[in-house]
């Protein structure tokens, strides 16, 4: 029994001095801004030189390249990397210990946005090799770093095609996208994050769920009442003040579109307060409809390197804390998430009147949440108007030459705010019954490419065949002024037709993972769809039909897999 008991003890003492000499390890591996005491952001050579350190010191981590960046006259092609950690050192999805819940993080979508990558890298580097390495016991890590190395070499928003990356998780145009959709889509994970940057405030971390009403509103009450609480609890005993994620628009003005309004077409200066997006062109809600539990990271900011230590600490803890306690919840995480995408493919096999995809979505107020009170900044006057650049005397004339601005950041106070334009609940306001599958004319090839591009199985019909189908007839149709926006007004009626389908025509069933997704993008009512991009051209004129046919009674079609290999 003694023995049994030194054994025991010998053992302790060497995953003791095993877990020290970790957290030693990973003080001498230091991220490129670690290196340069934050005064520089890191970029992609630096970034592929530490991660190659880390790779190469740790036998849980593997790095793979994911896709590349588009060349331009101003900047080479960049690789895109995903860094795998998992306690066996997995470097496919069918090597993941499933019993683990797997944690999806990608960073710094918006290159100017750069505490979220600086993190990220620091967050690599002490689950390969630091303090945080023993979460791997519990959970799976996969972590794009830097999404969008153009927009960070440059220090600005869009990537090298001018795209907003967080507004093209419908259309998929930008690699960088790409990569994210496919990673996911290989490795389907049961958790996400997209970290961000917001505007300076007085909420240092904020995190932001799921808002979509097709995804499983078990999710959005788990995110809050436990992930959320316990990360805020713990940022609190840090000092580091948290609140969930809110946006601040323009009431009657889709700020989460991706469009670029002229200030005429803006509307009245009245403002709303609600949670996030609704919609599935950013990084949270695209994945969450695939009933994920889905989450962004927001940290205060005032986007200057003066500050980028400060925010990448907050950055940091805030996602540290996150993965701890989805740690903590692994087991009921797994249950959840496999439960309802389990309970949504098998909906989607039959059909039913019953079975509702929702389309259009309005934020709401809630009764028993009138108000909302927060704490915000608020600038303080200052006397000091600027700093002398020159020696002056007293009735000296003064020029406006002869003053820099002040260079430091001006004083703020907190202040209480009321905010009564509160619009915390979504409600459906058009819905549908998912069909059990929609077919797409041959000529379509572009909505066809990027539905493979969101990983969606295709099938195409081998013959000519008579088909019962549900179309929709225009009514009217007044076409939206933006891009990115769906039709101002379509009103559709659908009806019951026999119609040819075409040898070549394409079938997308809804028995498969997107069951959610796919009449969100194919229905023309969807504030979400296609319908809404001027690239695919598919807004009707009154009087023709939409070009999508809607199939609802069971019968074997004639079909063959389109495109179905390994890309």
């Amino acid at each position: 029994m003694r023995l049994k008991k030194v054994y025991k003890t010998l053992v302790f003492i060497g995953l003791g001095l095993l877990f020290l000499s970790s957290i030693a390890l990973a003080e001498t591996v230091k991220t490129p801004a670690e290196k340069t005491n934050y005064t520089q952001y890191s970029q992609n050579e630096k970034i592929t030189h530490f991660l190659g350190q880390v790779d190469h010191l740790s036998n849980e981590m593997t790095v793979q390249i994911i896709g590349q960046t588009k060349e331009t006259r101003n900047y080479g092609e960049k690789d895109l990397y995903l860094c795998i950690i998992t306690e066996e050192g997995a470097d496919c999805p069918h090597k993941l210990n499933r019993n683990k819940p797997t944690f999806l993080l990608v960073a710094t979508q918006h290159g100017n946005e750069q505490s979220a990558k600086e993190a990220a890298l620091w967050l690599i580097r002490d689950l390969a090799l630091g303090d945080l390495k023993p979460l791997l016991k519990k959970t799976n890590f996969l972590i794009i770093p830097q999404a969008n190395p153009y927009g960070n070499w440059f220090d600005q928003r869009r990537n090298e095609q001018d795209l907003d990356l967080n507004r093209d998780h419908v259309k998929l145009e930008a690699p960088e996208v790409k990569a994210i959709h496919r990673v996911f889509r290989e490795w389907m994970p049961e958790v996400t994050m997209d970290v961000h940057e917001k505007g300076d405030d007085f909420y240092q971390v904020s995190i932001g769920c799921v808002s979509n009403a097709n995804i499983s509103y078990s999710l959005q009450k788990f995110s809050r009442n436990t992930i959320l609480t316990e990360v805020e609890e713990n940022l609190k005993k840090r000092r580091i003040t948290f609140h969930e994620y809110l946006i601040t628009q323009r009431m009657g003005v889709d700020s989460s579109a991706g469009v670029r309004y002229r200030p005429e077409d803006m509307g009245k200066p009245e403002t709303m307060k609600r949670y996030s997006t609704t919609d599935l062109n950013d990084g949270r809600n695209s994945l969450g409809i695939y009933e994920t539990l889905s989450f962004i990271q927001e940290g205060a900011s005032r986007h200057d390197i003066e500050t980028l230590k400060e925010r990448t600490i907050w950055q940091y803890y805030g996602i540290r804390f996150f993965t701890e306690s989805i740690a903590r919840h692994g087991e009921k995480i797994n249950s959840m998430v496999r439960g309802f995408r389990e309970n949504l493919l098998e909906k989607a096999k039959v059909y039913s009147e019953e079975d509702l995809v929702h389309l259009r979505m309005q934020y709401a107020r809630d009764e028993d949440e009138p108000e909302l009170k927060l704490k915000k900044q608020e600038r303080t006057e200052t006397p000091i108007r600027g700093i002398l650049k020159v020696d002056k005397k007293a009735g000296d004339p003064l020029t406006q030459e002869d003053i820099a601005p002040y260079p430091y950041p001006r004083a703020y106070k907190i202040v209480d705010e009321v905010v009564t334009n509160w619009f915390p609940k979504v409600e459906p306001i058009v819905s549908t019954p998912r069909p059990l599958g929609y077919i797409i004319p041959a000529e379509h090839l572009d909505v066809i490419d990027t539905m493979l591009f969101h990983e969606i199985k295709i099938e195409t019909f081998t013959k000519d065949m008579s088909l019962e189908v549900e179309a929709y007839g225009t009514v009217e149709v007044v076409p939206a002024k933006y891009d990115y926006l769906p039709p101002e007004k379509i009103d559709v009626e659908k009806k019951t037709l026999q119609t040819i389908v075409k040898k070549g025509d394409f079938y997308i069933s809804c028995a498969q993972a997107g069951a959610n997704l796919i009449p969100c993008l194919l229905e023309p009512e969807s504030q979400y769809g296609f319908i809404r991009y001027w690239k695919f051209k598919l807004v009707p004129e009154a009087g023709n039909f939409f070009p999508f046919y809607r199939f609802v009674k069971p019968e074997e079609l004639p079909l063959i897999p389109y495109k179905n290999w390994v890309r």
